[in-house]
């Protein structure tokens, strides 16, 4: 066996050997990987191997595609057949509202080149002759939907990474992992000692125990899964077309052909936990006891869809285990503070997402960075609230709603709360309407009565828009008040501190003591990832804020270019709450406050902060910046002072008409001024240059990260043109995703949406072909099925010039 490696990779499954495809492919032959027993152990040789590519984010979407165009030329590349069927799907709806879920998805598909359409019951017969279609209201067929056998198609990877010059080797359990003072890693098996640049834990039901040899914790939880297999269903044995696949959501089904049966899966009603505290080692091709008492109910539902079931012995019974994170999504990445080591944990459609996930952690591995935004599956999305509770917690909410509709603005119970600041329980007493902000219980919105409290969420405009719209308005009118405790904080320091910010950032660090910018972060290819707010308070001390959902990723970027020395770097964002006052009267309620301080614009002007005593705090940060259009003071604060403080403000407030505000209001209140939010509007997808940030990029400061390659795509064009729009819509709003037309063409999507409730319409973000412009042109948006008529704005709707937040 070797002794040293470039990349080791822990885990003989469909992901690891994916993998390991993909950076062979790359040119890299210097790669390993260990398996402790077989390839396939585990959950990979017992998955049912369904594929499908309609799935959201879009960005998932597009790497199941990948992965699903992939196996016929990794089928030519190994020699190895990887059992695959091209069926089609069939996702059935018996109700309205599942319509309305498949025309979004359906919608959502055409973005990303996916092939779908609605079709009649006659048709949908043709392409599933067993399927009852007496009580369906639509179906949507997905053409490039099917199947492959899992065992066929990791053995493929297995083969063609072989090919390329990877090693494999079997029956090499992992005993240690040690990071090496320069570095390296010593990966310790049995067999010998592996010095490698790069670990990656793709241990599949066993990532927790491997993940443990490095002192690392993950949310992963392992779930038993059933699906069972027919003997021989007579109208299955003289079909002349391969039989669909079917989907049907309501029930937590899938259906597929297996020989001259079918296969039947459902995520049962009851989830069931396996192996909590720690997979057994020993375990290997083994299956579980079924109770298919479980999935009685599921099964009852298929023998609706299916009548031919009602007659049908059972073949085989499949109870297997299936390890997941708390959204079920998977956990990839550079994990934070280990550098070279890599998770690829916790994937639950393997077979759909495996070729994707290869390929993405190969570039991560040898460019860098991934090749697109793929922070909804980062191992550093969750914070240190993700402990074993919450992971149990959320892995059976998400197991037992795998296929619920996920509605708008929807928040969810599991788990909570996680995290609650000082003055929740005033919040609380207030009438606020909580949901869930990067683990803290976040006020979304404050009813003044029962109907407006309702939280019941649909596709059109919900219970609460009368009360979001009189805190919008009250903002715009007299002043609101925001908790912004979730916002990721970071201060700076040190005789370094500023040189450093220059370096990581694209804007040029202020160099006037109390004043701030807005500062975008790039990668080292050019790409957007991260927008902040920075505060020089000092010589050399910096406040730097951001999104509360990316603080870990955004503290493995700091951590990894921090220098030796020079730069203290401490997180604020546990220890530090925040409040926020915006609105023509907010100057008047914090001079109250601090009657020795003078917040007039000639003396503390927009963009601007400092460190100073207001009402009960004496070390409070406040930074005057609006994300509401409005004059408006973010005031952060240790946790500790944040209650007293809150009573203040409300005591100054009182006589200036200050109202209480929630999430909804904030965003909102963004929406009509047109201001680009993290994670729609900002990600790793995008140059600066595409997006809301371009005018805040120096390129003449001298060089920064990311300088060159960001300058060389400013130079060639934008791909895609950041665009604000007014839609025409009465019932359901633009949400985000939704994609936008012009003379019956796709030219764009949209990133977010909403009602402007104080500009009186529809509006929604988005980007457009460059080459589609057209300031008089009408284009229409899909929403819910529907296409909406939208035009172009070219200044926001509500104070076009930006006078409000500067006076």
């Amino acid at each position: 066996m070797e002794t040293s490696a470039r990349v080791v990779i822990i885990g003989g499954g469909v992901v690891g050997c994916s993998i390991l495809y993909h950076l062979a492919k790359r040119g890299w032959k210097d790669v390993v990987l260990l398996e402790r027993q077989e390839l396939t152990a585990g959950s990979s040789w017992h998955a049912a191997g369904n594929l499908f590519t309609l799935t959201a984010p879009g960005n998932a979407a597009i790497l199941q595609k990948y992965t699903i165009d992939l196996y016929p030329e990794l089928e030519k590349e190994s020699g190895q057949d990887c059992g695959l069927h091209y069926n089609s799907e069939l996702l059935v709806a018996k109700d309205e509202e599942e319509i309305k879920t498949l025309s979004i998805a359906h919608a959502f598909g055409k973005r990303y080149g996916i092939e779908s359409e609605f079709i009649s019951a006659e048709q949908a017969k043709k392409l599933a002759p067993t399927l009852n279609t007496d009580d369906l209201t639509a179906i949507l067929h997905e053409k490039s939907a099917g199947y492959c056998d899992p065992s066929s198609v990791t053995h493929a990877f297995a083969k063609a990474a072989r090919n390329y010059g990877a090693s494999i080797h079997r029956h090499t359990p992992v005993l240690e992992t040690n990071q090496r003072h320069d570095g390296k890693w010593d990966v310790v098996t049995e067999n010998g000692t592996i010095t490698t640049d790069y670990v990656v834990n793709a241990a599949g039901l066993w990532g927790r125990e491997v993940a443990a040899l490095a002192g690392i914790t993950l949310p992963l939880m392992p779930v038993e899964h059933h699906y069972l297999v027919t003997e021989e269903v007579p109208e299955m044995a003289n079909l002349e077309t391969p039989h669909a696949l079917l989907s049907y959501a309501d029930a937590n089904l899938y259906m597929r052909p297996e020989g001259k049966g079918l296969l039947i899966g459902a995520y049962e009603s009851k989830c069931v936990h396996w192996a909590e505290d720690g997979t057994p080692l020993e375990f290997g091709h083994e299956l579980l006891p079924d109770d298919l008492s479980r999935m009685e109910d599921e099964f009852l539902q298929a023998v609706e869809l299916m009548p031919c079931l009602a007659e049908a012995g059972i073949k085989s019974v499949i109870n297997g285990p299936m390890i997941f994170s708390p959204d079920l999504g998977p956990l990839i990445g550079p994990y934070p503070g280990k550098p070279g080591y890599i998770c690829a944990n916790g994937v639950m459609t393997g077979f759909n997402q495996g070729g994707g996930i290869g390929k993405v952690l190969a570039e991560w591995i040898i460019d860098g960075e991934p090749s697109l935004d793929v922070s909804f599956w980062d191992v550093a999305r969750y914070g240190d609230y993700a402990d074993s509770h919450y992971t149990k917690e959320m892995t059976k909410y998400w197991y037992e709603n795998r296929s619920s509709r996920v509605y708008p603005y929807q928040t969810f119970p599991a788990a909570r709360p996680m995290k609650m600041s000082p003055i929740h329980d005033r919040l609380k007493e207030a009438g606020a309407v909580f949901g869930e902000t990067c683990g803290w219980e976040d006020a979304y919105w404050y009813p003044k009565n029962d109907a407006e409290r309702v939280e019941e969420y649909s596709y059109e405009r919900p219970a609460w828009f009368a009360a979001v719209a009189r805190e919008s308005r009250a903002v715009r009118e007299t002043a609101g008040l925001f908790e912004l405790t979730s916002y990721g904080k970071y201060m700076f320091s040190g005789a370094g501190a500023v040189a450093f910010l220059d370096r990581i950032l694209a804007n040029k660090i202020p160099e006037l003591i109390g004043k701030t910018a807005l500062c975008p972060m790039l990668s080292e290819m050019g790409k957007v990832i991260g927008d902040f707010t920075v505060t020089r308070l000092g010589p050399e001390r910096c406040l730097v804020l951001g999104s509360g959902s990316m603080e870990k990723i955004h503290e493995r970027w700091f951590l990894a270019q921090l220098p030796d020395a020079g730069v203290s770097y401490d997180n604020l964002t546990n220890s530090y709450a925040g409040l926020h006052v915006a609105g023509p009267n907010a100057r008047a309620i914090l001079q109250t406050l601090a009657p020795g301080t003078s917040f007039e614009s000639a003396d503390f002007p927009f963009l601007s902060g400092r460190e100073m005593a207001l009402g009960s705090c004496p070390d409070a940060l406040v930074v005057r910046v609006s994300y509401t259009g409005e004059c408006g003071y973010e005031i952060y604060m240790p946790l500790e002072h944040q209650a007293a403080l809150y009573d203040k403000i409300i005591e100054a407030g009182e006589p200036h008409g200050l109202t209480l505000a929630g999430g909804h209001a904030l965003m909102a209140l963004r929406l009509e001024k047109g201001f680009a939010g993290w994670g729609m509007e900002l990600t790793s997808d995008y140059y600066p240059n595409e997006t809301a940030l371009a005018r805040f990029v120096r390129y003449g400061k001298g060089d920064f990260i990311g300088r060159k390659a960001a300058l060389a795509a400013k130079e060639a064009g934008p791909r895609e043109s950041f665009v604000q729009f007014a839609v025409d819509t009465k019932e359901a709003d633009p949400y985000g995703g939704e994609p936008v037309f012009k003379d019956g063409e796709l030219v764009g999507y949209t990133s977010s949406g909403g009602f402007g409730y104080c500009a009186g319409t529809s509006l929604a973000l988005g980007y457009l072909q460059p080459e589609s412009i057209d300031p008089d042109a009408v284009y229409q948006v899909d929403i819910v099925g529907k296409k909406c008529n939208a035009r172009l704005l070219s200044a926001p709707p509500v104070d076009p010039e930006g006078l409000r937040m500067r006076r």
